[in-house]
């Protein structure tokens, strides 16, 4: 038997390679949601938090978060209240101490769609906001930026797509919980 076939049937050395592999495949899946993140307009912060988060599979708490994350208290508290606004992460306190405990109840595809959703939801709520602004005033004319007025006539265009695209989504998340 070779020197290298000893070290893997040594009992430390399997524990050691799983280790580095589980450490290497976590790195990879935490970098797949700082991409996914960062395109949703993040930063990459949010991503890596949220991963951490997700890869607990039961809460986790401030200290440990600080910890695995190598990111500042008053980070944390910036990422985790804005992943908690958009509905990603649920932020409790444990017991009647300042202990912080955050967890997520979403499952992959509920992560990865709900970003995309958000998204077209907000972007429909913006096209409210001006199709508002032209029941007030239809005139376009008077416009002050001709870009302005570019922007308003093609928004109904991108609204339609974007409906388009939400009810895709839809599709895609009904096949995914089957």
């Amino acid at each position: 038997m070779d020197v290298e076939q000893e070290l893997k049937t040594a009992s430390g050395w399997n524990k050691i390679y799983e280790t580095k592999f589980q450490v290497n495949v976590e790195e990879d899946y935490i970098e797949i949601f700082e991409d996914l993140l960062e395109k949703q307009g993040f930063s990459r912060m949010h991503g890596r938090i949220l991963a951490i988060i997700y890869l607990k599979e039961v809460s986790m708490t401030q200290a440990e978060l600080e910890r695995r994350s190598n990111f500042s208290r008053s980070s944390i508290n910036k990422a985790v209240n804005t992943l908690q606004k958009l509905g990603y992460i649920r932020k409790r306190q444990l017991g009647e101490g300042k202990t912080l405990a955050y967890s997520i109840d979403l499952g992959p595809d509920e992560i990865l769609l709900s970003g995309i959703k958000s998204y077209i939801d907000y972007f429909n709520q913006l096209f409210g906001r001006f199709s508002k602004l032209f029941k007030k005033n239809p005139k376009l004319d008077g416009l002050p930026s001709k870009r302005l007025k570019e922007f308003i006539e093609h928004l109904p265009e991108v609204n339609d797509k974007l409906s388009k695209a939400l009810e895709e989504i839809d599709k895609i998340e009904l096949v995914l919980k089957k």
